[in-house]
């Protein structure tokens, strides 16, 4: 099976310093790039992160997090792939397979434990006395106002 090439690939460059290019002709990608902190550069097909110099590392990782996040495939280097390639073979992504689990993988009696622990109370709750507040009464006092001064006849 012929791999297929990431839509956006992360990367760092001597001049530019963080930079990402589209491998298809995708406006929506390049839309997406510009809100993830990216620019065009200047007669190049490339996008350059804006402010290069300000936390470059963490900027980059985010922006690839970010755009994993909007579901483009993201080849990046490793300085900037917080996550690098945790797939488990093909077809459903890790998420998928962590959030809905085939039947085969879960047994009716281990989805009925997994039910019951997540509505169960926590022993370190079911001990715990809650914290009672003390009984204080607040009056309300309007502020003395200032003397007026005295009216002789």
């Amino acid at each position: 099976m012929a791999e297929t090439r990431p839509h956006i690939t992360v990367g760092n460059h001597d001049r530019f310093g963080v930079v990402a290019a589209t491998s298809h002709d995708n406006h929506v990608a390049e839309h997406i790039l510009r809100l993830v902190g990216f620019e065009r550069l200047p007669g190049s097909a490339l996008y350059g992160l804006t402010d290069p110099h300000r936390d470059p590392i963490r900027r980059g990782s985010q922006a690839v997090q970010s755009l994993r996040a909007a579901q483009y495939s993201v080849k990046a280097d490793v300085a900037y792939d917080l996550q690098p390639y945790t797939r488990l073979g093909t077809g459903r992504g890790l998420l998928e397979r962590l959030e809905k689990p085939s039947a085969s993988t879960v047994t009716p009696a281990a989805q009925q434990r997994r039910s019951q622990a997540a509505t169960a109370i926590s022993p370190a709750r079911a001990t715990a006395t809650p914290a009672r507040q003390p009984d204080i009464a607040v009056e309300y006092r309007p502020a003395p106002s200032a003397p007026q001064p005295v009216r002789t006849r």
